[in-house]
């Protein structure tokens, strides 16, 4: 069975959700886990592949952004798991490299996003959990 459609999720309050196939989407991500599921219902579960960056707590990084940043990425695997949506975990430093971003410069990734995706709505600065849903989605479609 090959996907028709692969979608890369970029978790976090100002991530978002992208869809590469068979158009470019993106969305940023829902603010409620209701908003997210309704928007993920409507991808097919037997011909979409889901690509969502695997996150963990940082050094330096407080208690309560921590707890909520971990709250959300649960949310994501809830709903996926609800809908029946499979799931590959992908870690940044992997499709990162993957995608030739070698530092973590949130504007590198917007920058390759556009080049890979011309037409895809990322003018704002604040685009780049847009532009990393893309390159989530990007690297699931070269490698899944």
């Amino acid at each position: 069975m090959s996907a028709t459609t692969i979608v890369g999720i970029d978790p976090g309050a100002t991530g978002a959700i992208a869809m590469i196939q068979p158009m470019v989407e993106v969305w940023d991500m829902p603010s409620t886990p209701h908003d997210l599921a309704t928007l993920m219902r409507t991808f097919d579960a037997n011909t979409t592949r889901v690509y969502v960056e695997e996150v963990h707590s940082m050094p330096g990084q407080g208690v309560a952004s921590t707890f909520k940043f971990g709250k959300g990425y649960g949310e994501i695997i809830g709903v996926l798991a609800t809908l029946g949506l499979g799931y590959r975990a992908i870690s940044p430093a992997v499709w990162k490299r993957a995608m030739g971003l070698q530092r973590a410069e949130k504007a590198d990734s917007r920058r390759k996003a556009q080049e890979l995706y011309p037409t895809a709505p990322l003018s704002r600065v604040k685009d780049h959990g847009r532009a990393e849903a893309l390159l989530i989605a990007e690297w699931g479609r070269r490698h899944g």
